[in-house]
């Protein structure tokens, strides 16, 4: 039996977050999924969004799931200073990606014309692909916060790793979705 103690408060109170922005995301992925498979001229995203940047940035999150996983190895290890500069790294990558989001969404709106109001399928992009941009940026504020400090405590960074760790895994799914799935035309 596991005893109250034997689990810190900090990863109890992170999974329960966790839990409730994954309904969060789950109701904004459903509203996409049910309004696509209703509208008949939802357009396909491989001509409307940037594949090849989505991608890029995709890297660039799972790349910095792997940096966090080491940083919370490092700590463990008590290898404090590495810990420190990959965690700097994890934000840096994130910093990267929420850049590169910025570049697609200015793309989609001034070069193709495509806005939050034009459609459906656009005011899901921006605000799914927003939404989940935001808890991007939360993360890096926090792990800049984390490594700009003197790293030493093991728990707060497997906490900010439980948040970054799940950012990546909503990302995977949420890019399968806008930009992989294709448009299904009733006929």
């Amino acid at each position: 039996m596991i005893s109250v103690e034997a689990v810190p408060a900090g990863r109890v109170g992170m999974w329960v977050f966790l839990g409730t922005d994954a309904m969060g995301f789950a109701g904004l992925l459903l509203a996409e999924a049910l309004l696509r498979a209703r509208d008949a001229s939802w357009p396909d995203p491989a001509a409307r969004f940037d594949r090849g940047l989505g991608s890029v940035l995709t890297l660039a999150l799972l790349v910095s799931g792997a940096t966090m996983a080491a940083a919370v190895a490092a700590a463990r290890a008590e290898r404090w200073a590495v810990a420190r500069r990959l965690t700097l790294l994890t934000a840096a990558l994130g910093a990267a990606f929420v850049l590169g989001q910025v570049m697609e969404f200015r793309a989609l709106v001034v070069s193709r014309h495509v806005g939050i109001a034009t459609d459906h399928a656009a005011g899901l992009f921006f605000v799914i692909a927003g939404y989940h941009g935001l808890h991007v940026i939360i993360g890096v504020a926090v792990l800049l916060a984390l490594g700009g400090r003197r790293v030493g405590r093991e728990g707060s960074i497997e906490v900010a790793a439980l948040y970054w760790q799940f950012v990546d895994v909503a990302w995977i799914v949420i890019f399968t979705v806008l930009y992989l799935l294709p448009a299904v035309h009733h006929g």
